[in-house]
């Protein structure tokens, strides 16, 4: 009985530890934190687009280093809103799902489309050490509209 139980808040914890560091990944990623959102992933992970065909992914970047910079330097910005993972587990690893939406644009660029994109991670994370990692990332992207947002002009000016 005792070792069911120990089992069961096993489960329990890691499952609130990868909520929390779903939660933090969107977050530190909105707030251009690129050493805490790279310190979520394993040494080696990688975050990648979903490709298509036969073509490569638009996105691959592994390993801490390269994420970091992809996080801090990304040319927009926005937000992340993401929905509970529906997680699974095998021991020290585990895979999940994750359903989001971003909202972003490119702020060094006034006139460029604002992004609202929907669509899901597929993620594999590790244990090490102790705490769980994301080890692979994919996003599919299933729906993404662009618009541009040109403000309300000034009144024009007309001649004498």
């Amino acid at each position: 009985m005792t070792a069911d139980i120990e089992r069961r808040l096993r489960l329990l914890e890691d499952r609130l530890e990868l909520i929390d560091l779903e939660a933090t990944y969107a977050r530190s990623f909105d707030e251009r934190d690129g050493a805490a959102w790279s310190a979520l992933f394993t040494d080696d992970g990688v975050y990648q687009s979903r490709p298509v065909g036969d073509a490569p992914p638009v996105t691959f970047v592994q390993g801490r280093v390269a994420l970091e910079a992809f996080c801090r330097d990304a040319p927009f910005s926005g937000i992340h809103f993401l929905h509970l993972p529906q997680l699974r587990f095998d021991g020290d690893r585990a895979t999940a799902r994750v359903h989001l939406e971003f909202h972003g644009d490119h702020p060094a660029d006034p006139g460029a489309p604002r992004v609202a994109m929907r669509g899901y991670y597929d993620v594999a994370y590790r244990r090490v050490d102790g705490r769980w990692r994301i080890a692979h990332r994919v996003t599919t992207a299933f729906g993404r509209e662009q618009t541009t947002v040109l403000g309300y002009p000034p009144a024009a000016v007309l001649p004498d």
